[in-house]
């Protein structure tokens, strides 16, 4: 099946009562999911409130310090996410800012918005600013109980001009949908653990953003994962893969990106080999585009049961290693890139 054809973006996710699906150059400027004819009447509209799951999140690499900062809210709690690896001491930071959902912020799109979740002395903002190729980062974390205090100031550049992000908006039966928008970003700025400095030049470091707006059904699972640097040969890649619950016999957010250059990558979907505990898993698909291996490090846990609702969630990070195929043939190795991967069992 040869790759999905990127169109132009309407001015509305939503036209006329229907949803747009398919892959679109740019994020759209109005993500107004709630006017799609499934979800009229004002019972429906409250319902599907609720089933939304939304999100922005950042990853980030630097010679001396891997981790993300993600804001979310799944309709019925709210919460910002940060978590640090120091890579020479091995020592793993972690935050969690808890909010009530109609305290957290999130932007219907990152032209020109914000992300915010507060909880006593913590604070996590994002500042998105798409118009201008940016988003910033601000995080204040007072240090408690033997755990340093943490602060960043960063600016993540995305360009959009030069660096094409990958926009998706497809179907999952049998009345759910998923938005999303990902890209590869270059790092900028400061992150402080008590007294030491991490300092980010956007001519070596990475990262990368993933947005996501998603009605998902009552039993939800996935499987995903990203990286983003240099390749052995010098060239700037990073990858996007997914197994979730759109049709897995038409093409998903499986994504390369060479010096910019968004490649989708066509159907057959992508599969796994191992299971994280015991050993690396495998990455590969049939058409051999994705030749990858993903050796964890550690991992940032989330697990609730409150009977209806039950959420298992682990994202690892970790190095890859492996090669990749791109659009015309040419093999890119990668060869301890840190990055990340993640599974999700849910009932909410």
């Amino acid at each position: 099946m040869p790759a999905p054809e990127i169109r132009d973006t309407p001015p509305a996710l939503v036209e006329n009562g229907r949803i747009h699906s398919g892959f679109f150059k740019l994020p759209f400027r109005k993500v107004n999911l709630f006017d799609a004819i499934q979800m009229t009447g004002f019972e429906a509209k409250l319902l599907r409130r609720m089933r939304l799951k939304e999100w922005v999140g950042f990853g980030f690499d630097h010679p001396e310090v891997y981790g993300a900062m993600l804001i979310q809210n799944s309709g019925y709690a709210a919460s910002g996410t940060v978590y640090l690896y120091e890579k020479e001491t091995k020592r793993f930071l972690e935050r969690l800012i808890i909010d009530f959902p109609w305290r957290a912020t999130l932007p219907e799109t990152l032209w020109d918005d914000k992300s915010y979740c507060k909880q006593g002395h913590q604070s996590l903002r994002f500042e998105h600013d798409l118009e201008h190729h940016q988003h910033r980062i601000h995080l204040e974390a007072a240090g408690s109980a033997g755990k340093p205090p943490l602060s960043a100031d960063l600016v993540l550049h995305q360009d959009w001009r030069t660096t094409e992000p990958l926009v998706v908006s497809l179907p999952i039966a049998p009345q759910h949908h998923t938005y999303t928008h990902k890209s590869p970003l270059r790092m900028e700025g400061e992150i402080r653990v008590g007294e030491t400095r991490y300092t980010f030049d956007p001519a070596r470091d990475f990262g990368n953003l993933d947005e996501q707006k998603t009605f998902y059904p009552y039993r939800s699972h996935w499987k995903w994962g990203c990286f983003a640097g240099k390749s052995v040969e010098g060239r700037d890649i990073a990858v996007n893969f997914v197994h979730q619950m759109t049709p897995t016999d038409e093409p998903g957010e499986d994504a390369l990106w060479v010096d910019g250059k968004l490649m989708l990558m066509p159907q057959p979907s992508i599969r796994f080999t191992g299971d994280l505990k015991d050993s690396p898993v495998e990455i590969g698909n049939e058409n051999e585009r994705l030749r990858l291996r993903f050796t964890p490090i550690g991992s940032k846990k989330e697990k609730r049961n409150y009977g209806l609702i039950f959420m298992d969630y682990e994202q690892f990070f970790g190095q890859y290693d492996g090669e990749i195929t791109d659009d015309t043939g040419k093999v890119h190795s990668v060869t301890g890139i840190f990055g990340a991967f993640e599974r999700m069992k849910a009932r909410f």
